[in-house]
């Protein structure tokens, strides 16, 4: 039986906030940039790959604002959104969504695979989240930080050091960050996804070939293999994920810091 799509959370509830949110031309970043719109919110649609962005833009019209980004260069950084208050007045929240996952087993992982997801997945939400905060101790009235992390970052697997231990460190750093910043209004929460097919990069072609080998099925099996470890059975969307990040976001979740949603239908749980 087909599932109808999972619906929106209510409109209008960032109506007139200000988000910027890295990985934003594909993936789970736009998919949660396109939650965002739902809700009301401005977006900075912040991505590396320029011409994705030129692709999305459109559809957010007046609402969002494609800023070519390096999240691990210092400049580039801030430069996004230094363009982001400039266009929309102030920054009220970060979402960091920009992610990469190289698969090897441990003796096969090249030097320049791991550094790059460690520059990526951390260096990354450290240079976002460093400069978020400077602007909202400088706004004043608090913020909202949201760090995709993974189901990984909870129960490692296989043939994935790079990323097990990236997503694992997403976690700290938001559960660190939440104790040092809440004096000054300010929440940092984590959103770990479960497998989420559909518009992702990660699970390209090469990535279920390599998953397939690691599960000794068919690349066509691997997805229907992962939908099955779930305890509902169930086609994880892009929406699911972008409607954790617009309630964390929200005055909703007002009094919840260093905290992690996992949106994973039921396959590993936190501790």
């Amino acid at each position: 039986m087909t599932e109808p799509a999972p619906s929106p959370v209510s409109s209008n509830c960032l109506a007139g906030r200000t988000v910027l949110v890295t990985g934003a031309a594909s993936g789970l970043g736009l998919g949660i940039a396109r939650g965002l719109k739902q809700a009301g919110a401005n977006i900075i649609l912040a991505d590396i790959d320029e011409p994705g962005l030129t692709a999305v833009a459109p559809e957010f019209g007046a609402q969002g604002l494609p800023v070519k980004t390096n999240v691990t260069d210092e400049a580039s950084v801030q430069a996004a959104f230094a363009a982001g208050v400039a266009r929309f007045g102030r920054l009220d929240g970060l979402v960091c969504a920009a992610g990469v996952a190289p698969a090897f087993p441990l003796e096969d992982t090249p030097l320049d695979k791991w550094r790059f997801a460690l520059e990526i997945n951390l260096t990354g939400y450290f240079l976002c989240g460093r400069e978020a905060t400077r602007l909202f101790k400088k706004q004043g009235g608090g913020g909202a930080m949201v760090l995709l992390s993974s189901k990984s970052g909870l129960e490692p697997s296989k043939n994935n050091s790079a990323y097990n231990a990236t997503k694992a460190g997403e976690l700290h750093l938001a559960r660190g960050w939440a104790l040092e910043l809440g004096p000054a209004g300010i929440r940092v929460n984590c959103i770990a996804p479960g497998n989420v097919f559909e518009g992702s990069k990660i699970w390209n072609p090469t990535y279920i070939a390599e998953a397939a080998k690691k599960k000794g099925i068919k690349p066509e099996e691997v997805i229907p293999y992962y939908i099955g470890l779930t305890a509902l059975k169930r086609d994880i969307k892009p929406q699911d994920i972008a409607n954790a990040a617009v309630f964390l976001l929200s005055d909703a979740a007002r009094c919840m810091t260093g905290q992690v949603l996992v949106v994973d239908g039921g396959q590993v749980y936190t501790r």
